[in-house]
């Protein structure tokens, strides 16, 4: 008979090579085969407690310090009840509040006035229900997006209804802007590509219009030890203020590629003129004219009334001019204007004066402020935004108190992917902004936009990159995700002005109601109308 054999030896080896073999696969990253997906092997899930999005501790450190530290006094003077009449604030060094508005108009040749247009019955918005993200208003009795959605219905209106959208670098370029503006424009009528600063880092990268300039110097409001001392208190909400040197030149131009922006019909130069500073306007390479607007401290602007494709400016003279931009408009429908700073949380409106942005508010006339933040102030790490939530009741409100009597929307941040175990996935730390935004919005009383959810909810950022709607970076969308995120977002206000529309139509019928002379009815029945008496 054989001798038994001895296995232990074996099955030690065995047990070796498996283990080994293991732990190599472990360490292979995750990988596509084609549209499938290889998740990386975790030989520990089982004894591994799924908790992988810890709650950790409340960061307070997610702003730019650095800015904090500098603009301390200036958010101390933006506090609640620091503004004055008419919006100026009251405190010293300041801007005061001045009754007259200056301006300079010039009428080009050709120039009619437009009548007021009624669009209060335009139809044909295709908004798909279905996939409807409603604006959350949690204005209490009176909505806080009335003040718009009454804009955009007032008829015979002989101005546009304007709209301000203030974001970070998720809206760089005009983007999301872009298509917001050109299909509201579709649907209620309007033309020009609004606000376009004298001078930015950026005009490359702006499709929307094509803009050069030379001699300026641009200062950023984050950027806030860097700025000249005499043009500190000078910043509006754009976040840049454009300092000139002699025979500083900006050029803008229309283009055709997109509509109504090709050309506008009302041109509103931006200003500060401290000094004797002129400026030469050419209109459409042809039209020439000089102006030398008064000396004053406060912001001014010269009106060009008339076909506008091409517009430029030359300075003279210009020690002590602040320049902030042009506004390229129409007399009516809307006006939607791009104010992007990147890396900006809000916090940096701070900086902006209040008085300034009172009296800008007070020529331009803002209906809708759009406060689009969040990407520059989430971490992976940080789960719970309560800090945040506090700082930007603050900002909303102080942007309250700057334009007063606007509708206030806060639209909440973007989906936003980070990699794990070879994967993109939205951020664990996504879900406490938008409910930190929320709740901002809900304590300040204005409106609410839920954007991740417009996107497409979870991982949503990811198909966008696959469609190649979004950068890799998992952050920053393109136009054309703008687009998507654009058209949805349209789709919420028009909804809500119809709305808007529907409650003013049944006032108005129970008013007429209510009116009617109930004197002027006969309430007696005739004869024949009497029951016959029962016979006995």
């Amino acid at each position: 008979m054989d001798e038994q054999r001895n296995y232990t030896g074996s099955a030690f080896w065995i047990t070796l090579i498996v283990v080994a073999m293991t732990v190599g696969m472990s360490l292979i990253p995750g990988f596509q085969v084609g549209r499938a997906s290889v998740k990386r092997v975790n030989i520990l899930s089982d004894l591994i407690r799924q908790e992988e999005h810890p709650r950790l501790e409340e960061a307070d450190l997610y702003f730019d310090t650095t800015f904090l530290a500098e603009g301390r006094a200036i958010e101390a003077g933006a506090a609640a009840g620091s503004l004055g009449e008419n919006g100026a604030d009251s405190a010293g060094g300041r801007q005061a509040a001045e009754p007259e508005i200056r301006e300079l108009v010039w009428n080009l040749p050709g120039y009619r006035p437009m009548p007021g247009r009624d669009r209060s019955g335009d139809e044909g918005t295709g908004i798909d229900s279905a996939a409807l993200v409603a604006i959350e208003d949690f204005g209490g009795e009176v909505p806080a997006m009335e003040h718009f959605y009454r804009a955009m219905l007032e008829k015979d209106r002989r101005r546009p209804v304007r709209i301000a959208v203030l974001g970070d670098s998720f809206i760089e370029g005009d983007i999301v802007t872009a298509d917001v503006r050109e299909r509201m424009q579709d649907l209620y009528g309007g033309c020009g590509v609004g606000f376009v600063p004298f001078s930015s880092p950026i005009a490359l990268y702006r499709a929307t219009v094509r803009h050069t300039f030379d001699g300026w110097k641009t200062y950023d409001v984050k950027a806030f030890r860097k700025v000249p001392e005499d043009v500190r208190d000078k910043f509006f909400v754009s976040g840049n203020v454009c300092i000139p040197q002699q025979g500083a030149t900006a050029r803008m131009e229309g283009v055709a590629f997109r509509k109504h922006i090709d050309a506008a019909r009302v041109a509103r130069i931006l200003f500060v003129n401290r000094g004797n500073t002129s400026l030469r306007v050419v209109v459409n390479d042809s039209l020439e004219r000089d102006f030398r607007p008064d000396p004053s401290p406060l912001a001014q602007q010269i009106v060009i009334n008339g076909p506008v494709r091409t517009i430029a400016v030359t300075l003279s003279d210009p020690e002590g001019f602040v320049g902030y931009g042009i506004e390229l408009e129409c007399p009516d429908g809307v006006t939607v204007d791009n104010f992007s700073i990147r890396g900006n949380s809000g916090l940096a409106l701070f900086g902006t004066n209040p008085g300034v942005n009172a009296r800008i508010g007070e020529l331009l006339g803002y209906d809708l402020v759009v406060l689009q933040y969040g990407l520059n102030v989430m971490s992976p790490e940080v789960m719970r935004y309560g800090s945040y939530a506090k700082n930007f009741v603050r900002v909303i409100n102080y942007m309250k108190q700057c334009f007063p009597g606007s509708s206030v929307l806060v639209m909440g941040i973007c989906d936003r992917s980070m990699q794990r175990d070879g994967e993109f996935e939205t951020m664990p730390s996504v879900p406490g902004m938008i409910a930190a935004q929320r709740s901002a919005a809900e304590q300040a009383g204005v409106a609410f936009w839920n954007t991740f959810d417009a996107m497409g909810g979870h991982n949503s950022m990811v198909r966008f990159v696959e469609r190649r709607w979004a950068a890799k970076d998992y952050t920053h969308i393109g136009y054309t995700g703008g687009k998507y995120v654009a058209d949805r977002l349209v789709d919420a206000l028009v909804t809500g002005i119809d709305s808007m529309r529907r409650e003013i139509e049944l006032r108005e019928r129970i008013d007429r109601l209510l009116k009617y002379d109930s004197a002027a009815i006969d309430f007696r029945v005739p004869d024949t109308a009497l029951p016959l008496q029962p016979s006995l």
